[in-house]
């Protein structure tokens, strides 16, 4: 946030993010209990609102497949990279947001796609650039999955005058158009090939131990931080401010606020995937903007694609 703060990356005008697994546990397909069953099993209330369909222990144990019950990659997964980005930049709900993709990679009956692209559009963003005043404004944020390939791609803030590699590290290069850094590219104090600053909290420290998924899920900053060069807690953090704030007053970091808008945003995706096409925000009445007819909490939970 200090490095975006003082306009080292220039204005920001494209963000891409992205999530790659290629197992089935990752891609939901979870274990059934042999013991599952009508009997013991409260189907209804598992069911709650969503569309009432018969007993099915698919449904239940891997629930995150079906779109009557969970969101698939946009609400369970894209929230995750737009939640720590969104912490950076405070660019909210976007005004459009289009997606596409399709279940290429595990077709074993689910109806939420595998692979699945999200562009959200935020014309009126800025960061601050080094630029003419006027010039740069507008950002695309944008979303990357497949769960048929787990090739590290990393996450990148590509602004006018450098590019951010953001994960458990942080490296970045200046851009070899870069207007705050032209003077010493040409005078080979940069080069644009190499970082002008890299950040290991881990450079001092081995880790033999650390599974693929917990390295995958501490990457979108979900399972630890580090304070001094020591690995924290990050859930201890967060559940230790937000007792302060019950005990003291205060507003936690991570308040209904943006609970809101990543929700929405993941919402909106999953509604251009399922209707096909772009899906609009209303910032003044804080609505997303349906077709006559429609009703998009129940398309939401549908379990068909409305093409």
């Amino acid at each position: 946030m200090d490095i975006i703060t003082k306009k080292t990356l220039g204005h920001i005008s494209l963000i891409t993010t992205n999530t790659n697994r290629n197992d089935d546990n990752g891609a939901w397909q979870y274990d059934i209990h042999e013991k599952a069953s009508s009997e013991t099993i409260d189907w209804d209330m598992f069911l709650g609102n969503a569309p009432k369909v018969p007993f099915n222990k698919e449904h239940f144990f891997r629930w995150r497949k079906w779109w009557a019950y969970g969101s698939g990659l946009s609400g369970d997964l894209l929230t995750h990279d737009y939640d720590r980005i969104n912490c950076l930049l405070k660019m909210g709900i976007p005004t459009s947001v289009m997606a596409s993709g399709g279940i290429y990679t595990h077709r074993d009956g689910r109806n939420v796609p595998d692979v699945l692209q999200v562009n959200m559009e935020y014309p009126d963003f800025t960061s601050g650039g080094s630029q003419d005043s006027g010039k740069e404004k507008g950002m695309t944020f944008i979303y990357s999955a497949t769960l048929g390939n787990q090739f590290d791609r990393g996450s990148y803030l590509m602004g006018h005058d450098a590019t951010m590699e953001l994960g458990n590290m942080i490296t970045i290069y200046a851009d070899a158009r870069s207007t705050r850094f032209a003077d010493m590219i040409k005078e080979k104090r940069i080069d644009p090939n190499v970082p002008i600053y890299q950040y290991n909290p881990m450079a001092n420290a081995t880790d033999a131990v650390t599974s693929a998924t917990a390295k995958y899920f501490a990457n979108k900053g979900l399972l630890w931080t580090y304070r001094d060069g020591k690995r924290v807690d990050s859930t201890f953090l967060h559940m230790r401010e937000w007792l302060s704030c019950i005990r003291n007053g205060g507003t936690p970091s991570c308040s209904i606020t943006q609970g809101f808008q990543e929700a929405i945003s993941a919402h909106m995706a999953g509604l251009s995937y399922k209707l096909g096409r772009r899906i609009e925000w209303d910032a003044a009445a804080e609505k997303i903007i349906s077709k006559p007819g429609e009703d998009l909490d129940a398309i939401l939970v549908n379990n068909e694609v409305i093409v």
